[in-house]
């Protein structure tokens, strides 16, 4: 495989003006998005494992419906945490993506910066898709030198990216730190707390979240709210406090009206939300000793929700 160090500037220059598509780039709903997106970001792959560098305007207009879409409805990030992947390095791209855009909205970001956030959560990992296949789908445990392989692929997308032009450079940069740790624990420069940039905290928190959820041959996946919980409780050394709070207030696994079981045996319904406490909504109670009342889990702490139902009550 032609290394990616080997391209040269006219190759990357001559390959930045997108070829003409048939791709909806202001795509109706949710459902069009995502399937506009995977096809694309199918289109850039191809493109790197060629050695070539493809442009990336299409992403872009991508980005900007991927923020208009969250604007209107989640449908997208119930899509996100639905845990199912039929081509994980490209589902786990539009994935990263949505739920970005979900914390950036925790944050208040600008419309801009929600589209920067959203055009590098689709390139987080341009430059996996420049590693063999028999790495990157491989079912058993990686060997240190495949590891390594792996841990090359920040400063591999990195350099994808930088070739396109000093318009890229933030973007290579952000991209470049995704798996970098806020107690430095992460690769590849082992950087720690502020040497992060915000952007690519918010990259690594959505790209773990994704993880948690999504069965892959050599994992089993989790619930969205177990994902959640597991971030909160386990997650502070790796991510800033601020990061991981935008995530809570920003992606609502209990909306109102879905109704749960809790760890009592008990069912009830949600019918209000509890600022701060994404995980312990205020629930019409169905059955149990609470049933025709409100419960309060934000302030019942023994009593915990362990599965969501299906409309009608069994899960």
């Amino acid at each position: 495989m032609a290394r990616l160090s080997d391209l040269v500037r006219e190759q990357a220059l001559a390959a930045a003006t997108d070829r003409p598509s048939s791709l909806r780039l202001d795509p109706d709903s949710p459902q069009e998005w995502y399937e506009a997106a995977r096809l694309e970001l199918r289109r850039v792959r191809d493109g790197v494992r060629g050695n070539v560098i493809p442009g990336v305007s299409q992403c872009e207009a991508l980005a900007r419906s991927l923020v208009y879409e969250l604007r209107r409805s989640d449908d997208c990030v119930r899509r996100a945490l639905a845990g199912r992947s039929d081509q994980y390095l490209i589902d786990n791209a539009v994935h990263v993506a949505i739920l970005s855009v979900k914390i950036g909205m925790g944050l208040s970001y600008s419309a801009e910066a929600l589209e920067q956030l959203a055009l590098a959560g689709l390139l987080h990992d341009v430059g996996m898709w420049a590693l063999p296949d028999t790495v990157t789908a491989k079912a058993g445990p990686l060997t240190p030198e495949e590891m390594a392989t792996v841990r090359s692929h920040p400063e591999r997308g990195r350099r994808v990216l930088a070739a396109l032009g000093g318009a890229y450079d933030r973007l290579a940069a952000v991209v470049a730190q995704e798996h970098e740790r806020w107690d430095g624990s992460g690769y590849p420069c082992r950087l720690k707390e502020d040497q992060i940039t915000e952007h690519a905290q918010i990259l690594g928190l959505a790209d773990v979240l994704d993880a948690l959820v999504t069965q892959r041959p050599y994992k089993n996946s989790i619930t969205p709210h177990q994902a959640l919980r597991e971030l909160f409780v386990h997650g502070k050394p790796l991510f800033s406090r601020r990061v991981l709070k935008a995530l809570g207030d920003a992606v609502t696994l209990y909306p109102v009206g879905t109704p749960v079981r809790l760890n009592t045996g008990d069912g009830g319904t949600v019918s209000r939300i509890n600022p701060g406490y994404p995980l312990r909504p205020i629930l019409a109670m169905k059955s149990g000793t609470s049933a025709g009342g409100e419960l309060d889990l934000g302030r019942t702490p023994s009593a915990y929700i362990v599965e969501v139902l299906q409309q009608g009550g069994e899960s």
